[in-house]
C-alpha cells in the first residue's frame, strides 16, 4: 500500500513539474492548504502537493449539504497512521507506521452552498 501511495505522490509531483509549477517554489499568494471545517493546516509532503486554500473531504462537503462540481475529481491527501498489532510470541502491542491517503476537494470545486455554510459550521 505504501509504494502505491509513493508512487502516487511522486507522479502529482512529475504532473505539477510538467504544467511548469515548481511546487517547493512559494506562489503569490501566501497561505496554507487547510481543511475548512476544522481550520487545521495540512503538514508534510502535502504542503507541495496542495495549493494554499481550503480543502474539504467529499463527505465534509455532503455533511454540509453541498456537492462537487461535475466532472471534478479532487486531489489526495495524505497522512500517517499507527495500527496496533500484537506479537504473537511475546504478546506485546506493536506499533507499526501505516501510510494512508483520502481523497480531498478544493473549496473552488464545490457548490456555493458549501462556502455559505462553512462559516454556520466554524
Amino acid at each position: 500500500m505504501s509504494e502505491k501511495i509513493y508512487e502516487m505522490v511522486t507522479n502529482r509531483m512529475i504532473e505539477l513539474l510538467e504544467k511548469g509549477v515548481v511546487p517547493w517554489r512559494r506562489p503569490w499568494r501566501v497561505g496554507a492548504a487547510v481543511n475548512w471545517k476544522t481550520q487545521k493546516p495540512y503538514r508534510g509532503v502535502n504542503t507541495l502537493l496542495l495549493e494554499p486554500g481550503e480543502y474539504a473531504t467529499f463527505k465534509q462537503v455532503s455533511e454540509a449539504g453541498g456537492k462537487v462540481k461535475k466532472g471534478e475529481k479532487g486531489q489526495f491527501v495524505v497522512f500517517w497512521t499507527w495500527l496496533e498489532k500484537e506479537n504473537d510470541e511475546t504478546g506485546e502491542i506493536e506499533k507499526i507506521p501505516f501510510l494512508r491517503y483520502w481523497g480531498s476537494t478544493s473549496e473552488a470545486d464545490t457548490t456555493r452552498k458549501v462556502d455559505v455554510i462553512k462559516w454556520e459550521i466554524c
